[in-house]
């Protein structure tokens, strides 16, 4: 499954930012451990220095990561300018999505601004807002995805007939303008659309309405290859709801072994699997799983506390060989115990910063911003 889960990744990229900010601040107190005493603490400083050698990496991915958690310290509007006006769509959109109420109306009419990461902020605005209506008059590419009345049919003509930009972010800028019809023309768009479109467009026809959207995936699903279907069970969890609990649960009994775990582990994450499922998975052979068990745990973390148990086997797992397994773990532990619970000490200087090391310096980072403004 490994090979699969290589392409896997690229298609998902996208979806990153979605999560950048996760779940440690509701969770930081669980584990019991105080940060200012634990083994693994960093510095503020420890922290920036990470950050910083991040932010001018080469890989984009890793650039948003870092700007993106350099927005909330010191020079806030530095990193937000510097991000704002990075070559990639990727980290533009990090920014809009982590961070959308700071950008400015002069931010976002920018010639070189991503139409997509725009539209996404417009859509923290009403109708009527003086932002929202600064940004319609001087950039009019973006009011067809927000659903505005004049151009609102061209949009439905294109999703009908599949006819889409390559973008996962486009359809999640659909599914929130709520426009009346989208739902019925991605279910139809989903039957003609190119390969790597078919299956975002019948989960977004999902997300709006059961019938149509349910339809389409079905038709999508019916002979998908194998990479499609894990992409399904990843993003049937990820979206959550009874629409992805029924689906997931009939994925669950189906004959495809690998795929039966897949969809299992993915309802441990929703609250219908016990833990232990995905406890399991962690010390699979298959990379994949392990990667995939970690995520799940957690997104179980979300809703209810996870033992002491589940936390010393993700510590176990991150060490794994694995970057995607590690990084995976790390981003468990920091939503079910806190950002103290991640086994990382402060790096040395000439130590390699990847991804592991950029989200646990982010957090790091967040607990000492937040720390310091509740002592002002």
């Amino acid at each position: 499954m490994s090979a699969r889960r290589t392409t896997l990744i690229g298609l998902m990229l996208i979806l990153c930012p979605l999560h950048l900010g996760g779940c440690s601040a509701k969770r930081s107190s669980s584990s019991g451990m105080d940060l200012a005493q634990s083994e693994w603490g960093w510095s503020i400083s420890d922290a920036r220095r990470v950050l910083e050698i991040a932010a001018s990496s080469p890989d984009p991915s890793l650039r948003a990561l870092a700007l993106s958690a350099l927005v909330v310290g010191e020079d806030s509007r530095v990193w937000l300018t510097r991000g704002w006006n990075d070559p990639s769509a990727t980290v533009q959109r990090a920014l809009a999505i982590s961070h959308p109420t700071l950008l400015t109306a002069g931010d976002l009419t920018l010639p070189r601004a991503d139409v997509f990461a725009v539209a996404w902020v417009l859509q923290e605005y009403p109708d009527g807002d003086a932002l929202r209506e600064q940004v319609l008059q001087q950039n009019g590419l973006v009011l067809p995805f927000l659903g505005g009345a004049s151009d609102v049919d061209s949009v439905l003509s294109d999703l009908r007939d599949g006819m889409v930009p390559p973008e996962q972010l486009f359809v999640d800028v659909v599914v929130r303008s709520g426009i009346a019809g989208a739902a019925e023309a991605m279910a139809m768009g989903a039957l003609h659309a190119e390969e790597e479109m078919r299956l975002p467009l019948a989960l977004g026809a999902l997300q709006m309405a059961a019938v149509e959207g349910g339809a389409a995936l079905d038709e999508v699903l019916r002979d998908a290859d194998e990479l499609t279907e894990f992409l399904a069970v990843e993003s049937l969890t990820k979206m959550g709801g009874d629409r992805s609990v029924s689906r997931l649960k009939r994925t669950a009994k189906g004959e495809d072994e690998a795929l039966s775990q897949y969809a299992r582990v993915g309802l441990v994450a929703l609250g219908h699997v016990p833990l232990d499922e995905a406890v399991r998975g962690l010390s699979a052979a298959d990379r994949d799983l392990r990667y995939w068990a970690a995520t799940c745990l957690g997104l179980a973390s979300e809703d209810r506390p996870l033992p002491r148990s589940v936390i010393v086997a993700l510590q176990g797992t991150w060490r794994d060989e694995s970057i995607m397994v590690r990084e995976a773990a790390t981003k468990a532990l920091i939503a079910g115990a806190g950002v103290e619970s991640v086994p990382l000490a402060p790096l040395s200087l000439h130590a390699e910063v990847d991804a592991v090391a950029t989200i646990v310096a982010g957090k790091w980072l967040a607990h000492h911003e937040k720390r310091r403004s509740s002592s002002q």
